[in-house]
Order: structure tokens, then sequence, then C-alpha cells
């Protein structure tokens, strides 16, 4: 069932835990995050990045999203991820999708800020939740936007960093329901551990009212990932661990069959890979236990 993402997150902070926002980019793993989701009951967030949009179209695959969504048997907010520009995100909310992040985080922070204020009061009008970013997250993707390039040296992640007065003021004048903070971690896979700036989030929490979001956390270790729930983290997004998880089996499993491997096999193998995955990081999260 698809809910309301402030309610959803709502019960999240009075009862300290995060919900997982997966993405998804085929059916399989789409599939795999609403099972996972439906045998731990626990709610969670549908992601689409736009960055997916070569291999998921959103005028194909966001529809789906939103009927698989409705059919689930938990609560689900279907969630547009790191919409860059203001058409495609309109074209999510059109898909059905009712929670976009119109990430703006590559512009000054007064452009930002005017920018993600005049998409919030129109989706606040259709009943459609927000997400911004300030600070930038850096990125190890090839091919991903954010504040830096795939094999730029990131020389101090501290200069990326959000800032408490402007994180204030951001959710003060644009009126965001979520906003995305950097602390510590990047997209993609990690060069070298991250060490989460704890103190920071708490004091980030402190300064504003908007639900916080952690991004980047393939590889971070359950123990931060934990505290930086307890610090006030209510959306956690997950890609890359969940999107890699299936190729080394898929290998294996092909390069040791005796007979015809067959595509269908393998998309379930796929899907169901992508379940556990997903169970994982719920379970982590403590959104099982509401």
């Amino acid at each position: 069932m698809i809910v309301a993402l402030k309610d959803m997150l709502e019960d999240a902070e009075q009862k300290n835990y995060a919900v997982a926002c997966i993405n998804a980019t085929t059916y399989e793993g789409l599939r795999g995050i609403i099972e996972a989701a439906e045998e731990l009951n626990a709610p969670v967030i549908l992601g689409h990045a736009q960055v997916h949009e070569s291999v998921a179209p959103i005028d194909e695959f966001g529809p789906l999203v939103v009927q698989e969504a409705a059919k689930a048997t938990v609560p689900v907010v279907v969630h547009l991820d790191h919409g860059m520009d203001y058409e495609y995100a309109i074209k999510a909310v059109r898909a059905g999708f009712n929670s976009i992040m119109y990430d703006c985080s590559n512009l000054t922070l007064g452009e930002n800020i005017e920018e993600v204020r005049r998409f919030t009061e129109l989706a606040h009008g259709m009943g459609v939740a927000v997400e911004g970013e300030v600070g930038c997250m850096p990125s190890n993707i090839v091919g991903q936007g954010g504040c830096t390039e795939f094999g730029k040296e990131i020389v101090n992640i501290r200069d990326y960093y959000t800032k408490p007065e402007e994180a204030k003021r951001f959710v003060k004048e644009t009126g965001v329901d979520m906003l995305t903070v950097s602390f510590g971690t990047v997209h993609g896979v990690f060069v070298d551990k991250p060490v989460l700036d704890i103190d920071l989030l708490s004091e980030i929490h402190k300064e504003t009212d908007a639900y916080l979001v952690m991004h980047g956390s393939s590889g971070v270790d359950p123990d931060q990932m934990l505290a930086a729930v307890d610090a006030g983290v209510r959306k956690i997004n997950h890609y890359t661990n969940v999107g890699t998880a299936p190729v080394s089996p898929l290998v294996k499993a092909v390069q040791q069959s005796k007979n015809p491997v067959y595509y269908h096999d393998l998309a379930k193998m796929s899907k169901d890979i992508i379940k556990e995955k997903s169970k994982e990081i719920i379970a982590l999260l403590r959104s099982h236990m509401r």
C-alpha cells in the first residue's frame, strides 16, 4: 500500500528507527525489495534515481514501480532519488511518485534554496513530499553527478560536509520534508573506510525540523549506521551494495553449469539475492521492530 511519507517517517521519529530507501532498476530488483519488506512486515521506500534513466526509463518503469507499491501488503513510499532536472521531477510526479528528491546541491546555497522552495510549494500542493540536499555528496560512480567526478581525488572529505547553520536556513526557507546531509559518506564504493561525524549529525538534527537522510550507505559499518539512526537519521538510501550483490553468484552459476543457462533462471536468482540483501538492510535499521 502506498502511504504518505510524513506518516511513515513520523513513526520512525517517535520509535527511533530508519526506513530503508532502496533503488530498483529492474522488475526483479523491485520484487526483491518488496518481498523483503513483506517478509519482515516493515515499511520501505522504493527509489528510482534519475541517473538510471538509461536502463529504467521513468515513462516505462515509473508506473510499474507505483503499481507494485500499491499491491504491497506493507507501507510503501515511491521516491525519486536525485532528481536533478525540474522536468524530470515533474515526470515522476505524473507517474504517481509521492516523494521527490529535487537535488540542486550543485548550485550556490541561495540558488539551491530558491529552486527547491518553488518546487516544494508546487509539490506540497499535490500532496507530494520533497527532499533537498545541503552540502554535497562526493561520488565514486562513473557517470553520476554530485560534486566530484569519478577518479577525482577527495583531498579532504570534510570540505563537503553540511554546515548546521546552512541546513537550518535551507529547511526554514524551502519547507522541505526531508534533508540529505553530508557527514562522511560517498556515493558508490568507499576507497577508505568511512568514519561518520555523528556529532555534526546530532547538531544538524537539533537545528532543523526536517527528517534527516543519509546517502552513500553501502560499505558503512553497521555500528556507525545505527549511530546515525540514534542521532536522528530517519531515511537511509542504498543501491550499490544491493545492485552489485547478484553479480558474483550469477557469474559462478554460469561458469559451473553443465547445462544451458536460461535468462529467466538468472533473473529469479537475482531477485532472490536482492531480497536477502534488502532484508539485511531493513533488519539493521530496526524498522521491522516498530
